[in-house]
């Protein structure tokens, strides 16, 4: 687990990611979370199955594929996720996603979280680079990777690309 002033970070273990597919209210209950009566949708379900199947395969950078549960510490229940896609490539660079639920938007909750594990990355081995993709049209999330320290690499019709080299401590 990672902690920053306001927010716990959870990994979730293979087995709790499998419980959430199952009943998020168990796998909650499990944490000793808030229970918050919402479940995985169909899509969300299927890539958590992706990131078992990884874990499985991998077991020793669990961390590098699995969901870290955002918490804030004042509330106890979970707003959203973060993570990473996979385990660093041959060039150190690893690429970040993370999502938070609506309500809980707005509060820095997604900054603070991306910087503690931007911070938790870089003192890893073999990590120099965390990159992350985002719609040219998610002007929330250019924010939270702006404010983050993320710098635009370059972008297409679609998608914004973005990075943050291991040498820039300035805001971790």
């Amino acid at each position: 687990m990672l902690t920053t002033e306001r927010l716990k970070l959870i990994p979730l273990t293979a087995d709790d990611l499998k419980l959430c597919i199952e009943n998020k209210s168990k796998m909650e209950k499990k944490l000793g979370l808030t229970i918050s009566g919402k479940q995985l949708n169909e899509m969300m379900k299927g890539i958590y199955q992706i990131k078992i199947n990884y874990i499985k395969r991998d077991r020793e950078n669990y961390l590098y594929y699995t969901y870290w549960q955002i918490v804030p510490k004042d509330k106890n229940c979970i707003a959203g996720e973060i993570g990473f896609k996979d385990i660093p490539n041959s060039f150190g660079e690893i690429e970040v996603g993370y999502g938070l639920d609506e309500e809980y938007r707005g509060n820095g909750y997604m900054t603070e979280a991306l910087i503690r594990l931007t911070k938790w990355a870089f003192s890893q081995k073999g990590i120099s680079t965390i990159i992350a993709v985002t719609a040219n049209n998610n002007i929330p999330s250019h924010r939270v990777l702006t404010r983050a320290g993320f710098k635009v690499q370059g972008y297409d019709y679609k998608f914004i690309y973005w990075r943050i080299e291991n040498f820039n401590k300035s805001v971790l």
